[in-house]
């Protein structure tokens, strides 16, 4: 009986009852489409290198949710080697954007962390 009741609520999640009243969720979908905004910096290579995380990231969601093991491996393997690059891009940076660099590069982490707590191991 109560697995039955758990799957009813996560099939439904978009809508809660409250004292009868059915509220609408609003923050289902909201959480797909906020973006970190990919900040600019005096260096064209790290710029390049931070569009291509952005490409890289959109890609992995569709494979995680298509489930596609083998795209999810290529592109986790196309992350690890931008995470080495994108090491360095740190000492090609003026001293005061090297703050907002490393700001940026820990949500960017904490990102691609959210979208593969989804990978279906």
């Amino acid at each position: 009986m109560r697995q039955h009741k758990k799957t009813e609520t996560t099939k439904d999640s978009s809508k809660i009852a409250v004292n009868g009243d059915t509220v609408t969720k609003v923050t289902t979908t909201t959480t797909e489409t906020v973006k970190t905004e990919v900040p600019t910096f005096s260096s064209e290579e790290v710029n390049k290198g931070l569009a291509e995380y952005s490409k890289l990231k959109d890609e992995y969601v569709a494979a995680v949710k298509s489930k596609n093991a083998a795209e999810i491996k290529a592109i986790s393997d196309k992350y690890t080697a931008w995470a080495n690059q994108a090491t360095g891009w740190a000492a090609k940076l003026k001293p005061d954007e090297i703050q907002k660099y490393s700001e940026y590069m820990i949500k960017a982490s904490e990102e691609w962390a959210e979208a593969a707590k989804n990978v279906v191991r």
